[in-house]
């Protein structure tokens, strides 16, 4: 092989190994991490992408939410219990918007919770692990984050 062979390859490699989900449904893109594949979308409302290992994305419309929403309403009006105890409770900015992130807590299951708020309705990002593999999927999850983008 050429040189110039070696050097587009791999680069072509890691393109044709983007998976980005574009839904009409949750009027979003996003590109979840690399080994986090597409598993369903439910139309809803509210309307659900699943991915494989723990990861949803939701958009519950019609509510308004602020960043200071508690979790427990931001749950009732996703339709979905609370998936454990507060640990963590931040507010914070993605490139898609303003959100609260949170981390909750059951038995030995860990889930991060990011809410993004828009006038016409909220995204509900979850990502539950055990806790042993939390950390190291949480970080890829979080950094996956800045390719969410919202069509409408």
């Amino acid at each position: 092989m050429t040189r110039a062979v070696l050097v587009v390859l791999p680069v072509l490699l890691a393109v044709g190994c983007s998976r980005p989900l574009t839904s009409e449904a949750l009027a979003l893109q996003y590109e979840p991490p690399s080994g986090v594949k597409f598993a369903s979308e439910e139309a809803g409302p509210p309307a659900v992408a699943h991915f494989e290992g723990g990861l949803e994305l939701r958009s519950v419309p019609g509510t308004a939410l602020t960043l200071e929403t508690p979790a427990e309403e931001v749950f009732r009006l996703a339709g979905m219990p609370l998936p454990g105890k507060a640990v963590q409770q931040a507010q914070g900015t993605l490139p898609a918007g303003a959100v609260a992130r949170y981390e909750f807590l059951k038995g030995n299951v860990r889930t991060l919770v990011y809410v993004l708020p828009r006038p016409d309705r909220f995204v509900l990002i979850t990502f539950s692990a055990p806790e042993q593999d939390y950390g190291p999927r949480s970080s890829r999850v979080e950094r996956s984050l800045s390719t969410l983008k919202l069509l409408r």
